[in-house]
């Protein structure tokens, strides 16, 4: 059997993958109507000039930990932990032995991907900067519910430092 081989890059593909899957991790942003999506751009933040990504998720993960509030906090009685990322929360419930992983509605303080899905649906303007007031909005409106008054002194979560739109 003869490997396949990328139109895009010339190399062989593994029998097992499928060249359209290969294209899709390799070459390309993958959308529900265009699946190999050959004319696809870049994904650019719209607060960092010059900064771009292949891929939706990765531009998400950059909006998540460079402009927008902590949306992540442990549950558990006397933790202050926040942060921007599961994989590090499941880490410090690792480490920090603060208990059980607690369900979705128990950490999280506010919904990151309406406000990812906002950003992306947005036509211009300075999407961000609204992104981000209404998201701290939510944080301090999520403190109030849980009695956690260190969140309205510091509603980013990052130990004080607010980030702007332009990632500083």
């Amino acid at each position: 059997m003869q490997p396949l081989i990328c139109p895009a890059c010339g190399q062989s593909c593994p029998c097992q993958q499928v060249p359209e899957r290969h294209f899709q991790i390799t070459h390309t942003q993958t959308t529900i109507s265009n699946p190999l999506n050959l004319e696809s751009q870049p994904l650019t933040c719209p607060a960092c000039s010059g900064i771009s990504f292949t891929r939706q998720q990765e531009l998400d993960r950059h909006i998540q930990s460079s402009h927008l509030p902590c949306w992540i906090f442990c549950p558990h009685s006397g933790c202050r932990w926040r942060g921007t990322r599961l994989d590090e929360f499941q880490r410090h419930l690792n480490t920090q032995r603060c208990g059980p992983r607690p369900e979705e509605q128990q950490y999280q303080i506010y919904n990151v991907k309406m406000i990812l899905s906002w950003i992306k649906d947005s036509q211009g303007g300075d999407i961000i900067s609204t992104a981000q007031s209404f998201a701290v909005d939510l944080v301090k409106e999520r403190a109030l519910e849980l009695g956690r008054r260190e969140w309205l002194e510091d509603p980013w979560g990052r130990s004080g430092r607010r980030h702007s739109a332009s990632g500083v």
